[in-house]
């Protein structure tokens, strides 16, 4: 049974009524009012809401932070807090701490709802004078959801509702039982059926309840490539922009990460499929996607590594306090990096890119993109699907059976080209017929994907195990990590052939056939 229970009221007089009724009947004594805070946490993308995961702090003038964690089936826990929550590791409980760590990482936590409450408490004793529940009268004066981070825009603030709650003690169920029945039958309340936060967050138009407005247009097979290919491109410059000042920010990771992917995803598309348009017109914007692939390159490429040299595996293996001069120079670094980036994307080349790519996405450019009539979409994407998948073929069965660094890297490109394909183009497939391809192409590059991220961060320790601006302790642990990346990457290349004949099996030949509609004789001959 549950140890506490909610009961929306009309207004708050409706609750003092109640409240006069219940202090005569139920022998209720009155305390005194007060206001305070609640804040709800959450990740930026609403992992913790997602699961339906409540974490939330009180914050009253001169008192702790109290922190509140309640999972989708559980009873609420409460324990004190010294400071704001940010990182996993400001909670003050360790199991806490374990079963969100898998939910958020590598993500913070950051201020998802804020309200500002007045509460009225009252609380009911037995004969021997000992609390036996509460019933507590909660106005939500108002809320909203704060700023973020910089560059975040706080929502409108808006009055909230007027709430009964009923707590019970440890070891009075009974009390809690009786009081209930008294509130739900002589009263006449019904308990509440929906969480009140998801009620918040509709109104402020947020959250996992609210369903975002699809402007997207849909793309179908007899489209002009030209406009199916800005369709695509439009989402991805969405993505973009929607995660431009968190990456300014800097200190969430997956900012970057997203906004990376969409650069590369926009520039991969628009080079496969450049002959939608003049080259003219498109080669400014080869330039510069291949610009901000470079500038985000470095920050991201040290994401990853401080993200594992942090792992509680790693602080095992070596020893937090050992690892603190490899973490921190690294962090150094990292600082660099993001400050050169920050300027990069607040510079005017950027800000005449952004202009210029909106205005080409959305049909604003003088330019004519078409002198003659435009080709369908679903031909020209089935043509660069499959030249890339007999590429990809061609590359993986000319890589050597030793370890072949830059043939794998060229061939991991051709792979992630395809599946930008796939996946952009994917409402032209069946969804029978592209399912296997895609499971496919993803099983073989994940494997050359570790094979990347392995080398890398072989190479960058390999440097830091020389580097004199590091102890000898730091430079130890360097070493031993490039030898650990060394034999990693060894076993992942031993195993490539393996992987590489799953994915290049004749029924798998037979599934991107019937997806690309192309017969036996071509296929054959794409091996001649």
């Amino acid at each position: 049974m549950s140890s506490e229970w909610g009961y929306s009221l009309a207004d708050i007089s409706a609750g003092f009524s109640i409240q006069q009724t219940l202090s005569q009947q139920a022998q209720l004594q009155s305390l005194k009012s007060f206001q305070f805070y609640v804040q709800y946490w959450d990740s930026f993308d609403e992992r913790l809401n997602r699961e339906g995961v409540r974490l939330w702090t009180e914050e009253q003038p001169r008192r702790q932070f109290k922190l509140f964690f309640r999972e989708a089936s559980d009873s609420i826990r409460s324990l004190s807090s010294d400071e704001a929550l940010f990182r996993i590791d400001d909670i003050p409980s360790m199991e806490i701490r374990r079963k969100l760590q898998p939910l958020l990482e590598p993500r913070p936590l950051l201020p998802h709802l804020r309200i500002q409450r007045k509460r009225t408490p009252w609380i009911r004793k037995n004969m021997e004078g000992k609390k036996v529940l509460s019933l507590l009268l909660e106005q939500d004066l108002e809320f909203y959801r704060p700023i973020r981070f910089p560059g975040d825009v706080e929502t409108e603030t808006k009055p909230g509702l007027t709430l009964l709650r009923l707590q019970g003690v440890p070891g009075h169920f009974k009390a809690l039982e009786e009081f209930k029945e008294w509130l739900e039958i002589r009263i006449g309340l019904l308990p509440l059926e929906n969480d009140f936060f998801d009620h918040y967050l509709n109104l402020l138009e947020l959250g996992k309840g609210k369903k975002p407005k699809n402007e997207r247009k849909p793309l179908h097979s007899n489209l002009h490539a030209p406009e199916a290919v800005c369709r695509v491109l439009r989402i991805q410059f969405e993505i973009m922009k929607n995660n431009l000042s968190g990456t300014l920010w800097g200190k969430d990771i997956e900012f970057l990460h997203d906004f990376r992917v969409a650069c590369r995803r926009s520039r991969s598309i628009l080079s496969q499929l450049k002959s939608a348009f003049p080259e003219a017109v498109i080669k400014p914007f080869l330039e510069d996607f291949a610009w901000l692939s470079r500038l985000t390159s470095a920050v991201r490429d040290l994401d990853v590594f401080l993200l594992k040299l942090r792992s509680e595996e790693f602080k095992k293996r070596f020893g937090e306090i050992s690892l603190q001069p490899l973490v921190g120079w690294l962090e150094g670094r990292r600082d660099e990096e993001q400050n050169l980036l920050g300027r990069h994307l607040q510079s005017e080349r950027f800000q005449k890119f952004s202009q210029s790519w909106d205005a080409f996405l959305h049909g604003q450019s003088s330019i004519d993109l078409n002198t003659e009539e435009p080709s369908q979409i679903k031909p020209l994407a089935s043509r660069r699907i499959r030249r890339l998948w007999q590429r990809s073929l061609k590359e993986g069965r000319a890589i050597p059976d030793e370890e072949a660094h830059l043939a794998f890297h060229e061939l991991r490109k051709t792979c992630k080209k395809l599946r930008y394909l796939l996946e952009a183009f994917r409402p032209l497939y069946s969804k029978t017929e592209i399912l296997a391809p895609v499971k496919s192409l993803k099983q073989f590059q994940d494997l050359l994907g570790v094979m990347n991220d392995n080398y890398v961060q072989k190479e960058l320790m390999k440097q830091l195990s020389v580097s004199p601006e590091l102890p000898e302790e730091s430079r130890r642990i360097a070493e031993q990590l490039a030898d650990g990346y060394q034999n990693q990457l060894q076993e992942a290349a031993s195993g490539f052939r393996q992987v590489f004949e799953e994915f290049s099996d004749p029924t798998r030949n037979a599934d991107w056939k019937r997806l690309l509609e192309e017969t036996p004789d071509a296929i054959e001959e794409s091996f001649a």
